[in-house]
């Protein structure tokens, strides 16, 4: 049920929001907008298809998380009210505010808590035991949650969604040097726009799993999907170039985490602040 592919490097990917499959008897009851699946993250599996190259371990549900979210709190959001779709367990509504399912057919508490059992539990179980297994190996293991969202969603974010985010819990799911790398990718997209713990500041995995004095580091990574999509409605058709583009990048950070876990390799130096004026520096 859940997609694990096992490999020795010390970087494990996560990809939460990749799955497409939702049962036939949930489908049914869905809007024709929610059988669309607009807010999954299509095509993640292409996108980093260089992970055996490079030894990475996959995990990786098959199911959408319009089923179940597997990157969110199943105790504090078990209520299942759809409050704000980017962090329900089970949204109701896609991220710019339509319905998925027909009239009187929400789900509730108990169909909630069947859906946590079945995919949500099972996921975590995965994760857990490939962790631990690369921890054994490894003095430092980076897992990669890697997502992505349109870069247009009309009433949650103004204007176009900056291309590169990143969240770390606000630095305490992954040591500085981590959050380093994935900030360098501001410079593979010029122009592009980049976000640190704003589009996202990491989500349950994060703030569960990360934990840098105990040498595991956790790393949200939010894509705009105009980074490697042509156009970003059914059925979100890549673009060549830019997927190529945004491949190269991603294998250029797996490299570069693999290497700072390691120890091999220093992470890039980062300026958070521009120069200051003349008269202030002098």
């Amino acid at each position: 049920m859940i997609v694990v592919e096992e490999r020795t490097a010390p970087l494990l990917v996560m990809l939460p929001h990749s799955g497409q499959r939702i049962p036939r008897e949930l489908e049914r009851r869905m809007t024709a907008t929610g059988r669309l699946q607009t807010d999954i993250s299509w095509h993640l599996e292409q996108v980093i298809d260089f992970a055996g190259d490079l030894g990475l371990s996959i995990v990786r549900t098959p199911f959408s998380r319009l089923v179940i979210d597997v990157d969110r709190d199943p105790v504090r959001e078990a209520d299942g009210q759809p409050g704000d779709p980017a962090v329900a367990l089970c949204p109701l509504t896609t991220m710019d505010g339509k319905r998925l399912y027909q009239a009187e057919e929400d789900p509730g508490p108990v169909e909630i808590d069947e859906r946590r059992r079945l995919f949500h539990e099972p996921f975590h179980v995965a994760l857990a035991a490939q962790v631990e297994r690369l921890k054994a190996a490894n003095r430092r293991v980076v897992i990669l949650n890697i997502q992505s969202l349109r870069s247009r969603i009309k009433g949650r974010y103004p204007g176009e969604l900056p291309l590169v985010n990143i969240g770390t819990c606000h630095g305490r799911s992954c040591h500085e040097d981590v959050t380093a790398i994935l900030a360098s990718l501001e410079k593979d997209f010029p122009g592009g726009g980049f976000s640190e713990n704003d589009i996202t500041t990491g989500g349950f995995v994060a703030q569960m799993l990360g934990q840098p004095r105990d040498g595991i580091h956790v790393i949200t990574l939010v894509l705009a999907q105009r980074a490697y999509i042509r156009h970003e409605t059914p059925p979100f058709e890549m673009d060549k170039e830019r997927l190529k583009q945004t491949r190269a990048a991603l294998r250029r950070v797996a490299v570069a985490l693999i290497d700072w876990a390691n120890g091999t390799q220093k992470a890039p130096p980062r300026t958070l602040l521009d120069p200051l004026p003349d008269f202030l520096s002098a």
